[in-house]
C-alpha cells in the first residue's frame, strides 16, 4: 500500500515516518525548499506532543534539537505573578524541527520531493504545477492553514480569516532566567519569552484590527508595562517573520475517497498547541490504517477519534486568544482573578490537554 503525503510542515513528516512503521510505501511532496537552520519562528511542544513523537521513535531526536522547559509562569504587566505551574515542555526553532522530522522520515524509508505544489487531486490521483502525476491508495493533506487538499477535500470548505491578533518575534542576547515559559499580559499585547539554548526567544502577540506597526516599533508597545518585554526587544539580534494569525468559521469535512486532512489543514490551532494537536493526529491516523481492514474504514475511525478532542481544542483556544485581546475592564478583573482560579484548577483542569496518550501498542478504536 502507498500513501502520498501533501506538506513537508510538521504534520506530513510525522504522518510519514508512522505510516512508515506500519509498512506503508510514503512519498512527502513539499511546496517549498528545505528550512535551512534559523528560519522562521520557534515552536513549542507540549507533554501529548512529545508522547506521540516517542510513540513512533522521534521524541529523542527532537528533543536532542531544543531546550526542555519545566515550568510555566504567567504574569500581568504590572508584574504581578498570576500563576506558576509545571508543564513539561521542549522549545526549539520551527526549521530545526521541521528538519528533524524530515531527516526522520527519509531515515525511515519515506521519499521527501520539495519544490512541488499540488494542483489537485482526482479519484486518489495527483497533478503538480511542473506538470508530474502521482496515485496512490491514501492521500493525506498536511498543507496548513492556506491548504489545497482543504478545499479538495470538501469544496465547501470555509477560507481562513483573520483571528484578530498577529505576532512578531526574534531571538534575543538579553539573558533571562532560564526554566521557565513565561506570559506576560500586558496593557496593549501579550508577551511570551523563554531562555533557550538559542538565545533568549521572544513572540509579540498583539490584539488589532488589522496588522500594526513595524518591527522596529514593537517595544513601543511595552513601553509602561513591569516586564522584560523592551529590554528583550532593543537586543533582538535575529527577527521572525511577522505573521497573521487565522482562523477556520467551520471545521471542514476532513476526509473523503481516501484523502484526509490533518493538522492546521483541518483545524488551525492556537493555545500553543497547533504543532502537538497535529503530531497526535498524524500518528492516530497511521494506527487507524494499521488496525482497518481498509482504508475508508480507517478513515471513519479517524475522524470518529479525532472529532472530540479537535473541538474541545479549538473551544480552548477561542478561549486563549479572547484572553489576550481583553479590553482594559476585562483584563483588570483577569489579573484579579487569574491567580484564584490557576492555583486550584491549573494542573487539573488541563490535564485532559497534556495527558493525552495516544498509545501506539493498543488497537485503535473509535
Amino acid at each position: 500500500m502507498r500513501a502520498m503525503v501533501i506538506g513537508g510542515g510538521v504534520a506530513g513528516p510525522v504522518a510519514a515516518l508512522a505510516l512508515r512503521r506500519v509498512g506503508w510505501d510514503v512519498t512527502v511532496y513539499e511546496a517549498y525548499a528545505d528550512p535551512a537552520g534559523d528560519v522562521g519562528s520557534f515552536v513549542s511542544l507540549g507533554a501529548n506532543g512529545l508522547r506521540a513523537l516517542d510513540a513512533i521513535g522521534a521524541a529523542a531526536a527532537v528533543t536532542a534539537r531544543g531546550t526542555a522547559i519545566p515550568l510555566l509562569r504567567l504574569w500581568s504587566g504590572r508584574g504581578r505573578l498570576l500563576g506558576e505551574t509545571a508543564r513539561e515542555r521542549v522549545t526549539l526553532m520551527r526549521g530545526h524541527l521541521v528538519e528533524t522530522l524530515r531527516d526522520l522520515a527519509a531515515g525511515a524509508g519515506a521519499e521527501v520531493v520539495t519544490g512541488r505544489r499540488l494542483i489537485d487531486v482526482r479519484g486518489r490521483s495527483a497533478v503538480f504545477d511542473d506538470g508530474t502525476r502521482d496515485r496512490a491508495d491514501l492521500v493525506v493533506g498536511a498543507d496548513g492553514i492556506h491548504s489545497r487538499m482543504r478545499t479538495i477535500v470538501d469544496p465547501r470548505a470555509a477560507t481562513p480569516v483573520y483571528a484578530g491578533l498577529w505576532t512578531i518575534g526574534g531571538r534575543s542576547t538579553h539573558p533571562v532566567e532560564p526554566g521557565a515559559f513565561n506570559l506576560t499580559f500586558g496593557a496593549r499585547a501579550t508577551f511570551v519569552h523563554a531562555a533557550t539554548a538559542h538565545g533568549t526567544l521572544w513572540t509579540a502577540q498583539v490584539p488589532a484590527g488589522r496588522p500594526g506597526p513595524a518591527a522596529e516599533d514593537v517595544a513601543a508597545l511595552f513601553a509602561g508595562d513591569r516586564s522584560p518585554a523592551t529590554r528583550v526587544i532593543e537586543r533582538t539580534e535575529q527577527w521572525h517573520p511577522f505573521t497573521v494569525m487565522r482562523r477556520l468559521p467551520s471545521t471542514p469535512a476532513v476526509h473523503r475517497d481516501g484523502m484526509v486532512l490533518v493538522g492546521d489543514a483541518a483545524h488551525p490551532i492556537g493555545a500553543g498547541q497547533g504543532a502537538s494537536l497535529a503530531i497526535e493526529d498524524a500518528v492516530v491516523l497511521a494506527k487507524c490504517v494499521r488496525d482497518a481492514a481498509a482504508v475508508d474504514q480507517a478513515l471513519e475511525a479517524f475522524a470518529a477519534l479525532r472529532a472530540p478532542r479537535t473541538a474541545r481544542m479549538l473551544r480552548t483556544a477561542g478561549a486563549t486568544v479572547d484572553a489576550k485581546v481583553a479590553g482594559p475592564l476585562a483584563a483588570r478583573v483577569r489579573d484579579v482573578m487569574m491567580p484564584f482560579f490557576f492555583r486550584r484548577f491549573a494542573a487539573r483542569g488541563s490535564a485532559w490537554m497534556y495527558d493525552y496518550d495516544v498509545d501506539w501498542t493498543t488497537p485503535a478504536q473509535a
